[in-house]
């Protein structure tokens, strides 16, 4: 059977094992050593919980395998091919195989044979580009049986290598993705207004409307998804971090009018979060105007002011908009405990990119004394947060840090100064004091063996 070779591109990102997974992890124990009780403590000591992003999916699967064989049957390449057509439309963040045995032999062979299983399968995942330091392989022997070891079907079932793989879908616009108004709806005061599938409204004077509607299209980023999709980083001028509450550029089509402003500036409005605490600017919101390498800037006009509204009961952030095809953004400037990222030299770090769901925000970090080292200064918040980052390394090749959770990169656990979450911690101690679990660490450590080199498009 010939084996899926559509996946040669895949990366898989490191991403930590939850500890609600019922299997005990054995990690390089001695197939002649079966002390899982110490296993599972040293899994304990080395692995936090796995913390479940946007639509994190499980995948597991098994394959089976004839009697003291290792090798993989027909059978077994047409479910791992499956599982490979699966992988090519989802971001990995971790594959994890479990070899098992039935008790027909004694049980050092049958932990020996497990071994074997297991190593047969990630040797699959590896020769179709899979990187293998990202997949932990167990065995277990005989003694995690799914069905009686009395008969012949029971022992077939046993016969077997179950499979996990960690998978995040997501589905990000394409650059400068245009799109069309959900629905237009005029008002009592002979206006129109349009809504934006992320929650943008625009008030527009109707017959200004009426007389442009065919030359106005809309760009939204109301989330770090489409933001990083469409190549924008919220920093201002000086490096420092902005939060934004909402991003809209509204392009008047070339040629389709004489007109470069409108006659009455349109007002757009963005939703206040629901929860206070992703409402991080509150009335402090300006509105940044966007300079030519990409940072924002706050003109200090009165143009800049935002206010807070409300319309039917749900509040929104308004301010004009008087001419199109600017990018304008609702934001306020951001300050806390500091946060860094490092990796070892001679590894050269080009930019460090962290994302925030709540409040919204997506930070680009360069370094400025230390090429291996880059730190900013950001609130404690809670709620989703990714990383990428884009690496030098000493031949000069662009390495990246595809995006990931930001909490499944190594960290300095001690002395963070961001709040712990809900009493409780990681699951060991400094000597008799239990280590916190925190929305975020002061400290990450980019790792070589994370990386994966940048293809030439």
């Amino acid at each position: 059977m010939k084996k899926n070779n559509s996946f040669n591109k895949m990366w898989i990102s490191h991403i930590d094992i939850s500890n609600t997974d019922k299997n005990k992890v054995v990690l390089q124990q001695s197939p002649f050593k079966r002390k899982l009780q110490f296993s599972v403590l040293f899994t304990l000591i080395f692995f936090i919980p796995l913390i479940i992003f946007g639509q994190t999916q499980k995948i597991k699967t098994s394959i089976y395998f004839d009697n003291n064989k290792y090798d993989i049957r027909d059978d077994g390449y047409q479910t791992l091919n499956k599982i490979t057509d699966t992988l090519a439309v989802a971001d990995i963040y971790r594959v994890v195989v479990n070899g098992n045995t039935d008790n027909t032999a004694d049980s050092l062979y049958n932990m020996k044979l497990s071994l074997n299983r297991a190593e047969t399968v990630k040797n699959y995942f590896v020769e179709i580009g899979v990187n293998k330091s990202f997949i932990l392989t167990n065995y277990f022997g005989e003694d995690k049986p799914i069905a009686s070891n009395d008969n012949d079907e029971g022992k077939q079932k046993n016969r077997r290598v179950d499979i996990f793989i960690y998978i995040k879908h997501k589905v990000l616009p394409k650059h400068d993705s245009i799109i069309k108004p959900l629905i237009v709806k005029d008002t009592i005061n002979l206006d129109t207004t349009i809504y934006l599938p992320q929650g943008t409204s625009l008030v527009f004077n109707r017959n200004e409307y009426l007389e442009l509607k065919d030359c106005l299209e809309y760009i939204e980023t109301n989330n770090p998804q489409s933001i990083l999709a469409n190549g924008i980083s919220l920093m201002d001028n000086n490096g420092i971090p902005i939060s934004s509450c909402g991003m809209l550029k509204v392009i008047l089509k070339p040629g389709c009018t004489k007109r470069d402003c409108f006659k009455i500036p349109v007002k757009v409005r963005f939703p206040v979060p629901e929860d206070n605490e992703c409402d991080y600017c509150g009335r402090n919101a300006r509105v940044f105007d966007i300079t030519t390498n990409g940072s924002w800037y706050d003109n200090k006009s009165k143009k800049s002011e935002v206010k807070i509204i409300k319309v039917k009961g749900k509040s929104y952030y308004q301010f004009d908009m008087y001419c199109p095809n600017y990018w304008k953004n609702c934001d306020c400037k951001v300050k806390g405990p500091k946060l860094k990222f490092k990796i070892k030299k001679p590894y050269k770090i080009v930019s460090v990119k962290v994302t925030f769901e709540c409040p919204t925000t997506v930070i680009n970090i360069k370094p400025e004394r230390r090429v291996n080292k880059v730190v900013t200064e950001i609130p404690c918040w809670k709620g989703a947060k990714t990383v990428l980052a884009t690496i030098i390394d000493d031949k000069g090749d662009t390495l990246l840090l595809q995006e990931q959770p930001l909490n499944d990169l190594p960290k300095r656990t001690m002395f963070s100064r961001c709040g712990k979450i809900e009493n409780k911690h990681i699951g060991y101690r400094f000597g008799i004091f239990p280590i916190a679990k925190r929305d975020r660490y002061r400290k990450y450590i980019i790792r070589p063996e994370f990386l994966v080199k940048k293809t030439k498009s």
